[in-house]
């Protein structure tokens, strides 16, 4: 065997993703890291012990079509028509979808990028901005669940009234009320279970109604703009909006789904398509089946003009009751997760869980829903509930505007969504709330701001990485450009690649730009930092036009040169002085060309006494780093404990780099990884699967696990343009050399400096 060889196979374990001393010593007691993992992940969910999780069917897809299609299709479509005419009642519908459809947009992308927990929208509003801003939005929207509950009881009323006239209004309440409250305290899982019954009597009554064109003693000729006599565009708005207004019941079930980074996505926007398409089609049926003075004296006109009323009659108890009853098991949720983040009052009794439902939640939210019952009526209910659902509609989209405008790393959704979706929908929710109701919706933004100035002033422990240093990092950004500035350090969550890249010829930078910008682009830096020997400067001659090149890719760079006859010892020096520069770097990325062993072990240290990452870039002799169009990744054996914890083994800043590279380059993503025992493939398998899911890789990548010498396997592994090895606890430049030899491509070696996270 060669000595390249002989060295290959001696290092093997050392630098396939070997983990540097530090992550050593935590896989020496494997609690360590796992403890810490279950701290990081679960602190401040907490998920309620359950005996069943839900299916994107009956988890998402049905309450939600069951609550959207409510109370509002049979007893208010027909009378928005009849006041505005098909054409205006279309305007007024696809207003109200437009609005929870880029809602409903951006709430999958979001959901996608983060570990939903218990909560909802509570939870997505906390994980983003913090728990001020999750509280302040949280208790408007258990408000607004608790209102819409409410709402679809009185629907329920009116529905049974139409059958039993003489039953006083006040006791059909009361009994509504009290079945369901009933079923949603004895359990969830039996609230579920009633949907597949309500879904059978839904389908019959719409199935009955659009036969009634069919029965009809006459079609007419459907009037496209109304007179709106009881009411102006945006009156006729404020009372349909909560037609539209489920799609968030799944989000609010997010503790209580098997996936739901999955589920929630698939499911909200299939119940939104479906349940637009169905509200469509009925004002097309309610304009040919009566008049419009019809419509807008006869609330119960579907029943009057369907094939067979009684189906019709099943259809509004069956929608009203499952969606309150949907609603009504949401809503105590909600409550529950604020209770347990210490923002609801009376928190350690909300915060209770009874054989995994939030019982004593439920006692209060039922307390509210009965004052509501006693103080209002269908139509003024429907109007605040449209103004509180406005205000979570326009966080939901704020957020997502803001985390695509920071565009930081650790915002890699699986969703993908333009920005004009949440921008445009932050605009339709404010501008729907100034003209439905200014009153009621400066008094719900009074009520949010005082929320947030009374949690602020508590000084919450805040459990998350949030986006509050993201935007307040990106905004200095901006300012250090204008002025100086001293930094805070980075966190997890707003982390970016800040490279060092010293040279001692203008040709190395040339030579590596397009590598520089594949791992940066496009919120990274680079700081390029020239050791001049001598008096000499013709090897510089022209860095900073190369510099002024990096900028114009719109990528922050700074070129400097320095008098060094001594390249360690300039680097160790460079280095210590940038630690107090506002772009601090992270990564310290060096040619391996050139360098001696002593040179690469010194760099080593370097980066360990200033905490940077290490990148080690080893170019194809020929091909330099090829067409650009497959990445190789691999990662050592983690055998015996395959268990993903929150701090990884010298894979976070690999991942990181190779995410960078996939998409910019938009190539395609091969994970590889060597087992030394055949009985350890499946568990491999599992664990780059969930890795990759989990750190939110571009889709299309490919694994492969095999079991074997690691030199062979080296030899016959799939080709790439470029390899990306973990650096272990030594460097060794013959090993990187070999390893460009076998693979017959540009490689690179990397190290975490600790400070990175490719799951946060």
């Amino acid at each position: 065997m060669s000595a390249p060889d002989q060295d290959l196979a001696e290092h093997t374990s050392a630098s396939n993703g070997a983990a540097p001393a530090s992550a050593d010593a935590a896989q020496a007691d494997p609690s360590a890291s796992t403890t810490q993992i279950d701290k990081d992940l679960r602190s401040g969910e907490q998920e309620p012990v359950i005996t069943k999780k839900f299916g994107t069917f009956s988890g998402v897809i049905r309450p939600t079509i069951l609550t959207i299609l409510g109370i509002m299709m049979y007893l208010r479509e027909g009378w928005v028509v009849g006041n505005a005419g098909l054409f205006g009642a279309l305007l007024i519908i696809l207003a109200a979808y437009f609005i929870t459809g880029t809602t409903a947009l951006s709430l999958s992308s979001i959901t996608t990028n983060i570990r939903l927990g218990a909560g909802g929208v509570f939870s997505i509003a906390t994980q983003s901005l913090g728990l001020e801003v999750g509280g302040s939005i949280g208790i408007p929207f258990y408000l607004a669940q608790t209102l819409s509950a409410a709402m679809y009881m009185y629907g329920f009323m009116e529905g049974w009234l139409f059958i039993f006239p003489d039953h006083p209004a006040p006791i059909v309440l009361l009994c509504v009320f009290a079945l369901i409250f009933a079923i949603s305290f004895i359990s969830t899982t039996l609230a579920f279970r009633i949907q597949v019954l309500v879904m059978s009597g839904i389908i019959l009554a719409l199935t009955s109604i659009f036969m009634g064109l069919k029965s009809a003693p006459v079609l007419h000729q459907p009037i496209f703009f109304g007179d709106f006599a009881d009411g102006d565009f945006w009156s006729l708005f404020a009372v349909f909006f909560p037609a539209a207004t489920g799609i968030m019941v799944g989000a609010s079930m997010s503790g209580n789904l098997k996936e739901p980074r999955k589920s929630i996505p698939i499911g909200t926007i299939t119940a939104w398509g479906i349940s637009l398409l169905i509200y469509i089609a009925l004002a097309v049926w309610y304009a040919m089946v009566a008049t419009p003075d019809e419509l807008r004296s006869n609330f119960s006109i579907a029943v009057d003009r369907a094939f067979w009323g009684p189906a019709v009659l099943v259809g509004i108890l069956s929608s009203c009751f499952t969606a309150a009853l949907s609603t009504f098991v949401a809503s105590p949720r909600t409550l529950q997760a604020l209770a347990h983040h210490k923002i609801a009052p009376f928190s350690s009794f909300f915060d209770k869980m009874h054989q995994g439902e939030p019982r004593n939640a439920m006692l209060v939210t039922g307390g509210f829903i009965l004052v509501a019952l006693l103080l209002g009526d269908l139509n003024t209910i429907a109007r605040v509930v449209t103004v509180f659902f406005l205000m979570t509609y326009f966080v939901i989209n704020f957020i997502l505007l803001i985390e695509k405008q920071l565009n930081l790393v650790s915002f890699r959704p699986t969703f993908k969504v333009s920005a004009a979706v949440p921008f445009t929908g932050s605009l339709a929710c404010l501008s729907a709330i100034i003209i439905v109701s200014p009153f009621v919706g400066l008094a719900c933004i009074l009520i949010s701001i005082g929320i947030y100035i009374y949690l602020d002033r508590r000084a919450l422990d805040n459990p998350y990485e949030t986006l509050n240093t993201g935007l307040f990092g990106s905004i200095a950004n901006w300012a250090a450009r204008k002025v100086a500035v001293d930094p805070d350090a980075t966190t997890l969550r707003s982390w970016k690649p800040d490279v060092l890249f010293p040279v001692e010829r203008l040709t190395q930078l040339e030579g590596h730009f397009e590598m520089l910008l594949s791992v940066v682009y496009p919120q990274g830096s680079i700081q390029v930092i020239g050791f001049q020997k001598g008096k000499t400067k013709r090897a510089l001659r022209g860095l900073q036009r190369v510099v002024q090149d990096i900028k114009q890719e719109r990528i922050f760079a700074s070129g400097a040169i320095i008098q060094s006859d001594n390249f360690l010892g300039g680097l160790r020096t460079s280095a210590t002085v940038l630690r107090s520069s506002f772009f601090k770097p992270n990564i310290l990325f060096v040619p391996i060309e050139g360098r001696s062993q002593e040179e690469l072990e010194g760099i080593v240290e370097i980066a360990e006494e200033n905490s940077m990452g290490l990148v080690f870039y080893a170019p194809h002799r020929d091909t330099g780093f090829g067409k650009t169009r497959q990445v190789n990744f691999w990662i050592r054996d983690q055998s015996p404990n395959w268990h993903l914890s929150f701090k990884l083994s010298n894979i976070d800043l690999p991942l990181l780099m190779v995410y960078k590279m996939a998409e910019n380059w938009k190539t395609k993503l091969r994970v590889l990884s060597l087992v030394t025992d055949e009985k350890e493939h499946a568990a491999a398998r599992h664990y780059l699967q969930d890795l990759m899911t989990l750190s939110r890789m571009p889709q299309g990548y490919e694994i492969h696990v095999e079991a074997g010498e690691f030199k062979t396997f080296l030899e016959k592994a799939p080709r790439a343009d470029m390899n990306v090895f973990g650096l272990g606890g030594k460097v060794n430049k013959k090993f990187m050399e070999s390893s460009v030899k076998y693979t017959e491509s540009a490689c690179l070696f990397i190290r975490d400096s600790g400070k990175e996270s490719a799951l946060v």
